[in-house]
């Protein structure tokens, strides 16, 4: 199981709501405590993947009328321009990635 500091958390969030973010969608691995969310505006073009690497998320996306939830392993292509919103069921970890073939993340 991993174990996401209080410190690491607080950086995430305020990384991602400082004014100078970018809206678009970060590649990369994050961590969420059980009911934290994540939530970015994807363009549809980027060819994005999200993976979920541990733990249990639910999504739902602006495009899209069906929820979705992943478990470990579940991959889902966010291929239409949107709001995405993520909320780990559970404590979890997922990777965003550009393409097909994603690096693993460190553990």
């Amino acid at each position: 199981m991993f174990a996401l500091t209080r410190r690491s958390w607080w950086s995430t969030l305020w990384s991602h709501l400082k004014p100078e973010a970018h809206p678009e969608a970060e590649s990369g691995c994050f961590g969420l405590f059980q009911g934290a969310l994540w939530s970015r505006r994807v363009r549809g073009t980027e060819g994005l993947t999200l993976t979920c690497t541990e733990g249990r998320l639910w999504l739902t996306l602006d495009a899209d009328p069906t929820d979705h939830v992943l478990e470990p392993g579940a991959t889902l292509r966010l291929e239409q321009a949107g709001h995405i919103v993520v909320q780990a069921l559970r404590p979890a970890r997922f990777r965003l990635t550009k393409g097909a073939h994603p690096p693993p993340c460190p553990s």
